[in-house]
């Protein structure tokens, strides 16, 4: 149908809360001084708000913070798939270092056909980490694993996109900005959480910590107005040229430039412990987690 609205990719966040405190932390979890943390119920209006307005999309995502410490993690699995008619796949991201409940490797095992879980390993609890992928490896659950420490860090480590310090860029340079995101080349990183959906990470969690201005005509209120009214405003976004965020970003993101990398996973000094993130969020934690994807298997 001429009509269908298809997205590449939706990122959804059930909480910022993690146990690691990374200097350069892509979600900006560090930035967060109350770290917001959905209930199955706002998930699920989520979901079905996402679906309204989109007709397929190809990886839904859940995100984080650490996803694996929402102790409704599986719930909200199962969830997803409500509508597995409407996504390819769905993607679960950890930091490896929280040790899987039997619950979540149950939910996961009985969607695995269509699950994989990205696994990015920062060294914290190599014991975790290995636990992590002999669960996934014996029940079949297919895993891409990246490691992100020591010297030979996934692709050289992270991308550092600068403070949140506005440029001044005309709009020929935030159009410039924009159209060299690697965000913006796969068609959108899109966020959804809270009500609002971004074109990306930056954008979304900028304007949640009141680091970039939030403007109407960079963001899409999925509960306001009708689902058509919705869609069309999300047609309108997907057209845009540049949103605001790119004036707080350098630049960098998706840039080839091997100089531009820095060392992932480096924590904050005076972080709060994985501990005490943990019995916030009422599971246990425990901390580890370098590119392989294979069924079940390391490469």
């Amino acid at each position: 149908m001429a009509d269908r609205i298809e997205l590449p990719m939706i990122n959804l966040c059930p909480t910022m809360r993690c146990n690691l405190s990374c200097k350069l932390c892509g979600v900006l979890v560090p930035h967060y001084s109350c770290r917001p943390h959905m209930s199955l119920a706002e998930f699920a209006d989520t979901l079905r708000a996402v679906f309204e307005i989109a007709d397929h999309v190809g990886k839904l995502q859940i995100t984080g913070g650490e996803p694996f410490l929402h102790r409704e993690l599986p719930e909200m699995i199962d969830e997803c798939f409500k509508h597995s008619g409407n996504f390819d796949r769905l993607w679960l991201f950890t930091n490896c270092a929280v040790p899987p409940a039997p619950r979540l490797i149950g939910a996961l095992r009985g969607h695995k056909s269509k699950v994989l879980v990205h696994c990015s390993d920062y060294g914290a609890k190599p014991e975790v980490a290995s636990m992590l992928l002999a669960a996934l490896s014996e029940n079949g659950i297919e895993y891409r694993y990246q490691k992100y420490y020591g010297e030979d860090q996934y692709y050289g480590g992270w991308v550092d996109q600068g403070d949140f310090v506005p440029h001044g860029r005309a709009e020929a340079e935030l159009r410039d900005v924009f159209a060299r995101c690697s965000h913006v080349r796969r068609g959108g990183s899109w966020y959804a959480r809270g009500g609002q959906m971004h074109w990306c990470g930056r954008s979304a969690r900028g304007c949640e910590v009141g680091k970039v201005p939030l403007r109407a005509e960079d963001s899409l209120d999925m509960l306001a107005g009708s689902a058509d009214e919705r869609r069309a405003r999300l047609r309108e976004l997907m057209r845009a040229e540049y949103i605001l965020a790119c004036d707080y970003c350098n630049g960098l993101y998706g840039s080839e430039d091997g100089g531009a990398r820095r060392p992932a996973g480096e924590q904050m000094a005076g972080a709060q412990s994985g501990e005490a993130q943990a019995a916030s969020a009422q599971m246990p934690v425990e901390q580890a987690a370098g590119e392989q994807t294979v069924g079940g298997q390391m490469a």
